[in-house]
């Protein structure tokens, strides 16, 4: 596509060599197909658009985007003095209709004055800016898609002209662009913790529709976001802890429970394996303030498989587990190979024991009502 082939009153970028190779680069860094696509698609309408913008309306224009966002939702903030531009760019040749993730519409600090359409070409060798719109239209006349959580507004109801824009920003810098917002609840820490748990298991492919989308928005809205957002649980390799290589957080049962030898033993004595490696993690379970002890059980078999069995108990000495904690084998393609739950008296509960061959990839879930802890592990 050329320029003589868009609208005189539509802005044609075309896109540096240089930075579509550097979005392809640093798309690579992202975990999902969709989070590469966002990062590619995002990263060439920003390398592009922002210095275009800096060099002819807008000198004092910031970047407000983090690039981990990119991962979870399509979009690009730009400051500018203020007000808030807001970039969806789309692969799609289709531009019938502008859709906008509620992300950006319904977080109070996410939330833009003027919403702009971009089209970015497949192979990423142009980009064209095609309408603009602001928060206010977007809210009042724009269709809302609760399954996908977008807001979408039709083409013929945008501003295709973007010199309109600079020109209202002179004559109207007091422009009312955003309409209210409401309110998003505020998360306590337990809160916190057991959701971006939830959302680490590696059986949800799209986190931001499998939370409600006030309790997602106020985990977004949250600054350490970021942060949380890439401190998934490490992936444990059960072979190295035949190398005694092991991550603090597991501990020998010595250590653990170096204070109550005798409930040491209880523990031991339930294990009559030879030559097994034995560790324990803590879990803590905030809706009932009290925690739990994962135990794994490992021992080496001649055809180099690893022999696995997995216990649970209160952590506490001459305690019941919680009524209903549950404790569950999970498959790499996220199926529940065997669970059991805990009854009303029971001081444990295990699963069956099961023998990985190398590189097997599993996970481990221990539940209790709204919370859930998963660890990813490999043989």
């Amino acid at each position: 596509m050329s320029s003589f082939c868009v609208p005189p009153t539509q802005l044609w970028l075309e896109v540096s060599p240089e930075v579509q190779d550097q979005s392809w680069q640093q798309s690579h860094s992202s975990v999902s197909p969709r989070g590469r696509w966002n990062t590619f698609l995002n990263q060439v309408c920003l390398s592009t658009f922002l210095p275009w913008l800096q060099a002819e309306y807008a000198p004092e224009a910031t970047i407000d985007t983090l690039p981990i966002t990119w991962e979870l939702v399509n979009g690009t903030a730009i400051n500018l003095d203020t007000k808030r531009l807001i970039l969806i760019p789309d692969k799609s040749l289709e531009t019938r209709e502008f859709s906008v993730p509620q992300e950006w519409i319904d977080i109070p600090q996410w939330a833009g004055d003027y919403y702009l359409a971009v089209q970015v070409s497949p192979d990423g060798e142009w980009m064209r800016i095609w309408g603009y719109t602001t928060h206010e239209q977007l809210k009042n006349q724009a269709s809302y898609d609760s399954q996908e959580r977008t807001y979408s507004l039709d083409a013929n109801q945008m501003v295709e002209d973007l010199n309109v824009l600079w020109v209202v920003r002179q004559l109207y810098p007091e422009e009312q662009t955003q309409t209210v917002i409401a309110p998003l609840p505020v998360l306590s820490a337990a809160q916190v913790e057991n959701l971006w748990q939830r959302l680490a298991s590696p059986t949800i492919t799209n986190p931001r529709l499998e939370l409600p989308f006030e309790i997602w928005g106020a985990l977004l809205d949250r600054e350490d976001c970021p942060q949380r957002f890439r401190q998934k649980p490490a992936l444990v390799n059960l072979r190295q802890w035949f190398q005694n290589i092991v991550a603090d957080s597991w501990q020998t049962i010595e250590n653990f429970l170096g204070t109550q030898p005798d409930f040491a033993f209880s523990f031991r004595q339930n294990d009559s394996a030879q030559q097994s490696i034995q560790r324990v993690k803590e879990i803590e379970l905030p809706t009932r303030n009290q925690a739990v002890v994962l135990m794994l059980t490992l021992t080496t078999e001649i055809d180099n498989k690893v022999g696995i069995r997995v216990q649970l108990y209160p952590k506490e000495r001459n305690f019941y587990l919680p009524l209903n904690v549950s404790l569950a084998l999970i498959s790499a393609s996220g199926e529940i190979v065997q669970s059991v739950q805990a009854r009303e008296t029971d001081n444990s509960i295990q699963l069956k024991g099961f023998r990985c061959p190398e590189n097997t990839s599993f996970s481990l879930q221990v539940g209790l009502d709204d919370f859930n802890f998963t660890q990813e592990f490999i043989s």
